[in-house]
């Protein structure tokens, strides 16, 4: 079927799991059969089902993908399972959707007003939801990331049961113009909720829409400043990995942090979030450094920072001493003196380094080049350690720590993703996945008065992939994070992440 609601603007792509509405994609309903009558995942142990609200069952059937394949962007197509998703487009060249509606013109603006205006009287924790619209940079320079995070939000789509919704999909092409674009196309199509957008720039700026249409609004950015009341912001926020980490070292015996920050908002952020932990500790930062995060040389920078050439004029010092004694107590202490660069220890015990990718691996190796013994002082990290691959191989970062969710979740996730996609998601996808769980638990209604079954501020929260997560009156989140150690064989959880929140 290929129907065509008439002079509608809208998305790319739609997506539906309502048996009696029309379809865009003409293989969907062969797909979706496929996946009715399958038994709940057992990926999710029984104490986790009954501390937590786990929205929906997922699916455990599997998919066969043996022809499946990844599209190059610039075909305007996407893949899911074994067949092929054809975009259906108007004859003028604007995208469309297909709907099975009367009356499917577009309103007047009076009319339109009047729509808006009617729905702000709803609630939002009240509002029923039947369409979600995801916005994406699907095209732009961060396309790749929109498209892991699409494919997230139709893999958990296609694995939950009974769902009853459609999925409207809009390219942000990665800009804040196409991202209010996007969103007023969304509006117009009347959807009920929004995924997305990626970045916290452009979900600043569609807020005010989304708040006017009284759509709920569930951004994938983790900047707390976009958050307001019925604009969430679902990514990893930073202050709360630094909170854990922090209190994590106090606890195991670690006392005077020191942080080590580039020089921008973040790194900002990051001291004030950990200069707020220790203070909890009776304590102060021990010491601060911002450095610029594109600098090529931070030989110098790291080696004051750590104090190395006082050390070592230490050490200098105190091996002339014990030449001058000349007894056998100097010759055995000159003797130890002989395997060490430095004398004494820099004055912290711990340093926060929030840094990933390539940056953390130039900055690591400097500490320990400059004889901060990781043996004696714990380097600190935040999630942005768990996108960075390959953490063992350098030995500098051995031993330490970092947050992130808990890795047995993400790796089933991505086993699953590769099996289905055929690629390694980046580490940014699990969330389009959970908050496909949270719009699916949102969108299930009781038989009554078909208000959701589910608060969206419910204390109790949600469980997904990257663990258990609520979402907030104010529009932040609260996440439960693992504290996992730099293994010379892979990570290694040294502090489990909590299956309940306690308050």
């Amino acid at each position: 079927m290929n129907s065509v609601g008439k002079n509608r603007k809208a998305s790319k792509y739609h997506i539906s799991s309502k048996g009696k509405k029309a379809f865009a994609f003409p293989f969907l309903i062969l797909i979706i059969l496929t996946l009715i009558g399958c038994q709940s995942n057992e990926g999710l142990v029984e104490n986790q089902r009954h501390e937590v609200i786990v929205p929906l069952a997922l699916s455990s059937k599997e998919i066969d993908h043996k022809k499946d394949k990844r599209t190059l962007k610039p075909e305007n197509k996407l893949y899911f399972g074994k067949e092929k998703l054809r975009l259906v487009r108007d004859k003028d060249t604007r995208n469309s959707i297909t709907r099975n509606r009367p009356n499917d013109s577009e309103p007047n603006s009076d009319e339109k007003s009047q729509l808006l205006g009617a729905k702000t009287l709803l609630p939002i924790s009240d509002k029923r939801i039947s369409e979600i619209g995801i916005l994406l940079p699907l095209s732009g320079n961060v396309d790749e990331i929109g498209g892991a995070l699409l494919d997230s939000i139709q893999l958990a789509f296609f694995e939950l049961l009974d769902l009853k919704v459609e999925l409207l999909i809009f390219d942000t092409r990665g800009t804040v113009e196409g991202a209010k674009q996007a969103a007023e196309l969304a509006i117009n199509a009347g959807v009920d909720l929004i995924l997305g957008p990626l970045f916290g720039g452009s979900t600043e700026a569609i807020a005010p829409m989304t708040k006017e249409a009284g759509i709920i609004l569930i951004s994938f950015s983790n900047d707390h400043l976009v958050a307001q009341e019925g604009v969430y912001v679902f990514g990893f926020l930073p202050s709360q990995q630094i909170t854990r980490i922090v209190n994590f070292a106090f606890e195991r015996g670690y006392k005077n942090l020191a942080a080590f920050v580039p020089d921008n908002y973040f790194g900002k952020l990051a001291i004030e979030a950990s200069r707020n932990a220790v203070l909890v500790q009776g304590k102060d930062l021990s010491r601060a450094e911002h450095y610029e995060a594109n600098s090529e040389n931070l030989t110098e920078l790291v080696k004051s920072f750590a104090d190395y050439q006082i050390r070592r004029d230490n050490l200098t010092t105190q091996r002339r001493q014990l030449l001058r004694q000349k007894d056998e107590i100097a010759d055995s202490l000159l003797t130890k003196l002989k395997g060490m660069d430095t004398l004494g220890n820099p004055p912290f015990d711990s340093v926060l380094l929030p840094a990933g990718g390539s940056e953390l691996k130039r900055i690591a190796p400097l500490f320990a080049f400059f004889d901060v013994d990781p043996s004696r002082v714990k380097l600190l990290g935040t999630t942005l350690w768990d996108e960075t691959a390959d953490l063992s191989l350098e030995p500098a970062l051995v031993g330490a720590w970092y947050v992130a969710p808990a890795p047995k979740g993400v790796s089933e996730f991505t086993e699953r993703f590769k099996k289905h996609y055929g690629y390694k998601p980046p580490r940014l996808a699990t969330l389009g996945y959970d908050a496909m769980l949270v719009a699916a638990a949102l969108s299930q209604t009781t038989h009554s008065d078909e208000h959701p079954a589910f608060d969206i501020h419910d204390p109790r929260g949600f469980i997904g992939v990257d663990g258990i997560i609520r979402l907030l009156p104010n529009g932040t989140n609260e996440r439960g994070y693992a504290v996992i150690e730099v293994g010379k064989s892979g990570p290694l959880v040294v502090d489990d992440a909590p299956l309940k929140f306690l308050y």
